[in-house]
């Protein structure tokens, strides 16, 4: 099992009042699945996102990630984790406006202390996986909308992450760019990318093998 939550609770104080973010969840996901995790806003996605992605850290149960307990490691080990195992696609992009498409995919690769020429590399062959060949010293605000998102994809799969955690990734987009980035999502999980999906679209979730619904902070198959 690659990831398996049990009984997991995250709980938010505002004053006096004790909110109920994550209620008890207990969830688990295989090496190769396509899954989204479909819910309104406030309804606990986002929150379930940052757990699964070692943004957050729950208040009680256990994360196990690939068999090892992730429940009470420390920042750094976090972040250690996070760059190594899962890569991030965020609704709007999410890139540095300064650098170039291709440094923008270096980023994660030279966090990882990969050498210039290395990352560089990488970060080409990437590109013209995502079908931007051509595009590599376009800065973001030369790029379409698709576009970006692509150049995000490319660097979420930088480190060749076990998960692609994808929040909302068609949330910027029109309905045609949307559909060309979900093909995309799909062929690579028809690859064997693990692929986690967040949104409140159920055109976007069905594109998903397997929906997985929340409310209230509690988790419905």
């Amino acid at each position: 099992m690659l990831i398996e939550l049990k009984d997991i609770k995250k709980y938010y104080h505002l004053g006096d009042q004790t909110i109920k973010a994550i209620d008890d969840v207990s969830f688990t996901v295989e090496k190769g699945e396509f899954v989204s995790i479909i819910g309104p806003s406030g309804s606990g996605k986002s929150t379930l996102m940052n757990i699964l992605g070692l943004l957050d850290v729950p208040d009680s149960g256990k994360y196990l990630l690939d068999g090892l307990e992730i429940s009470k490691a420390k920042e750094k080990e976090l972040a250690t984790i996070r760059n190594k195992k899962i890569g991030f696609i965020f609704q709007n992009f999410n890139l540095l406006g300064k650098l170039t498409a291709v440094e923008n995919i270096q980023v994660p690769l030279i966090y990882n202390n990969e050498n210039n020429n290395q990352s560089k590399q990488r970060a080409i062959e990437l590109m013209k996986k995502v079908d931007l060949e051509g595009r590599e010293n376009h800065i973001p605000s030369q790029l379409s909308g698709g576009q970006q998102q692509r150049v995000a994809i490319a660097r979420a799969l930088a480190n060749q992450p076990e998960i692609i955690l994808a929040d909302e990734p068609t949330g910027a987009l029109d309905s045609k760019t949307s559909q060309d980035i979900m093909k995309l999502l799909t062929e690579l999980n028809e690859n064997g990318q693990t692929i986690i999906l967040i949104t409140h679209d159920m055109n976007v979730a069905k594109k998903a093998k397997r929906i997985v619904k929340i409310s209230d902070g509690k988790l419905y198959e």
